[in-house]
């Protein structure tokens, strides 16, 4: 196995699993992606040292019980759980499972939510400039029911800190803001099996609609903020010029405020 990868945040939903999973396949034994199935197990047929398998990703393995994937199988599949953490010790349970996978030693977790909020000379303020038409047609409201925000801006290192304070602006007025989880960049994928896997990845509830891979090709972003505690501003109009005169914003619609000026507006 090579060097751990470090994921910022914990992992703590099925979809985190998938996540790792795409990042560690080969060391794990799987030297193909392939996309996921459409119904039934998430894998129906993938090669796995030399033998082809199907799998189910679970972030605790007692979720395969729980999901009734157990009555599903087939005599004479090999089946294969991948989960987060193997907390009932499926094998002994489910003994005609060929193998159970578990990720948590596997993967490296920095609490840098936690860590950035404990340190506040971390933690990034700023303004984005919103607008409907680079991020996928929708009115900010929108965003309100999704946990992912996609866009191009470019940020130092492609890092932002867990913590951070985001508010957006259209047409000069500010509409509402998130704080940070953690931010992914995620290259544009290169074929139709790759393709497959985003979807999966970004489908509701990772993003706010299930969008067609012609959709998603169209507008794609290499950028992914996932975020908590969204909210809007609305029935007043506030001007960010009134609260920040000293700056203006990038040409990529973007200005880096102080934790004085950005709870001046908020507490507004």
């Amino acid at each position: 196995m090579k060097e751990m990868i470090t994921f910022f945040g914990d992992i703590n939903e099925e979809t985190g699993v998938i996540m790792a999973f795409t990042k560690i396949h080969k060391e794990l034994g799987f030297p193909k992606l392939v996309p996921s199935s459409s119904r039934g197990f998430d894998i129906d047929n993938i090669l796995y040292n030399g033998r082809y398998v199907t799998v189910e990703f679970e972030y605790l393995s007692d979720n395969f019980i729980k999901h009734g994937h157990v009555k599903n199988m087939v005599e004479g599949r090999d089946y294969v759980v991948i989960c987060w953490e193997d907390n009932c010790k499926l094998l002994q349970k489910v003994p005609n499972l060929y193998e159970v996978i578990e990720l948590k030693n596997k993967i490296k977790i920095k609490k840098d939510f936690m860590e950035s909020s404990a340190n506040n000379d971390e933690i990034k303020y700023m303004i984005l400039s919103y607008n409907p038409d680079n991020a996928e047609k929708k009115d900010f409201s929108d965003w309100k029911f999704s946990n992912c925000y996609r866009c191009n801006s470019k940020f130092s290192k492609d890092y932002i800190p867990a913590g951070s304070k985001v508010l957006f602006a259209r047409n000069g007025y500010l509409v509402g803001g998130f704080t940070v989880v953690r931010y992914e960049k995620i290259n544009e994928p290169k074929n139709d099996n790759e393709w497959l896997l985003y979807k999966k990845l970004t489908d509701y509830p990772m993003t706010l609609y299930t969008r067609s891979i012609e959709e998603l090709k169209s507008s794609f972003t290499s950028g992914h903020i996932f975020y908590t505690d969204f909210f809007e501003i609305e029935n007043i109009k506030l001007e960010w010029k009134n609260f920040i005169k000293d700056k203006k914003m990038s040409h990529d619609g973007r200005i880096y405020i102080t934790k004085e000026q950005y709870y001046n507006i908020v507490g507004t």
